[in-house]
């Protein structure tokens, strides 16, 4: 008993962490699905309207059928509005996607139950196995849902079917939610999974694997990501950190003891920033970090001292060359900045904190427009 509640607690977390880390991933795949499905559904819709007939001679579409097919069609030009206006955020397409089940229910509700009483319903078992397989939502939402829409639906087959019809139609819609349900929670493993398996991939290919930092290119694209969606009023700082003396150390100690100074600096800077800044390896003995909504000398040059402090402690050996570095900073206040620009300025101040004996550090106001 005690390794089934561990699983259950485990899968319930896994959810958790899931639909909370892929929130807009998910948002955006259901958005998708809800486009491919609403016209398979119209599509499919006209084509039972146009072949029943044909297999059962003297059907006439009802007129559940007949305000179906415009409904079905609002729902479509709703869900293509949604997309052209952007309207892709959790919340919204959470609600989009509960209103497309309800008209779903309530209609084929309406015709499975009201159509004739001594004809089996078709339509109300599949819903409840589809559904849940379809649409990525929380349990707690589509269950719910589902549940809500079996009460009105047993209810109306107990008051409309014929009482041999309505034991086998209502018996058949509770072995479709039961099957749904095992089928939902099969399919919600496999998506998590697939999720966790995409995330290290991508983690790997964003990571530097001797600092365990960011690499270049995600660093790079991160930066240029966070002073766009700023624009024009961005409040950050650049700092660029460059190792004094590396290649001394590489050569006269062994890159060993250059490869763990490099290991130490990122552990240093991942302990020194926020897990919500961004701090990468830009180069060799290179490092860039961006420090969101922050412009405040006081609070970065207690930075940079503290990075100073831990680097010259951080390795305890007899050699006579210090594991020492330089930064060079630039501060954006309110400001729009290009990453360009903003890199360029930082470098010069590196350069000109080199200049200045290595060993400390620089820091400039960004100079907009500046050429």
């Amino acid at each position: 008993m005690k390794k089934i509640s561990r699983f259950i607690q485990n899968e319930l977390q896994q959810k958790q962490l899931y639909f909370q880390d892929a929130a807009q991933e998910i948002a955006d795949s259901n958005l998708r699905l809800l486009k491919t499905i609403s016209v398979v559904t119209a599509v499919l819709l006209i084509c039972l309207m146009l072949i029943t007939p044909l297999v059962i001679p003297g059907w006439l579409p009802s007129l559940q059928h007949l305000l179906f097919l415009p409904a079905a069609f609002l729902l479509i030009c709703l869900i293509f509005f949604c997309e052209k206006k952007s309207w892709n955020k959790p919340g919204q397409v959470i609600g989009l996607c509960l209103l497309f089940e309800t008209v779903l229910f309530l209609f084929l509700i309406a015709i499975d139950v009201l159509q004739a009483p001594d004809i089996p319903a078709s339509f109300m078992p599949m819903l409840c196995v589809s559904m849940p397989t379809l649409l990525i939502l929380p349990f707690h939402l589509h269950y719910g849902m589902i549940l809500f829409f079996e009460a009105i639906y047993i209810a109306a087959t107990i008051q409309y079917k014929t009482p041999f019809i309505a034991q086998y139609d209502i018996f058949n819609s509770i072995v479709g939610i039961a099957f749904s349900f095992s089928l939902a929670l099969i399919t919600m493993h496999l998506r998590i999974q697939d999720h966790k398996t995409r995330t290290r991939y991508q983690q790997l290919s964003q990571q530097d694997a001797l600092s365990g930092l960011l690499n270049k290119t995600a660093c790079q694209e991160a930066a240029a990501r966070y002073l766009l969606h700023t624009a024009p009023d961005t409040t950050c700082a650049l700092l660029i950190l460059d190792l004094d003396n590396f290649k001394r150390i590489n050569d006269e100690l062994g890159h060993y003891t250059g490869d763990a100074i490099l290991q130490s600096i990122g552990t240093t800077l991942a302990a020194t920033f926020r897990s919500t800044d961004i701090v990468g390896r830009f180069g060799g003995d290179e490092f860039l970090i961006l420090v969101k909504d922050t412009a405040d000398y006081a609070t970065l040059e207690q930075k940079c001292s503290l990075i100073h402090q831990k680097l010259q402690n951080a390795l305890e050996t007899d050699c006579s060359i210090p594991a020492t570095c330089s930064i060079g900073g630039v501060l954006v206040n309110g400001q729009n900045a290009d990453f360009d620009s903003l890199f360029k300025q930082a470098d010069q101040a590196l350069y000109q904190a080199k200049a200045a004996g290595k060993n400390n550090s620089i820091l400039h106001d960004y100079q907009q427009n500046r050429p």
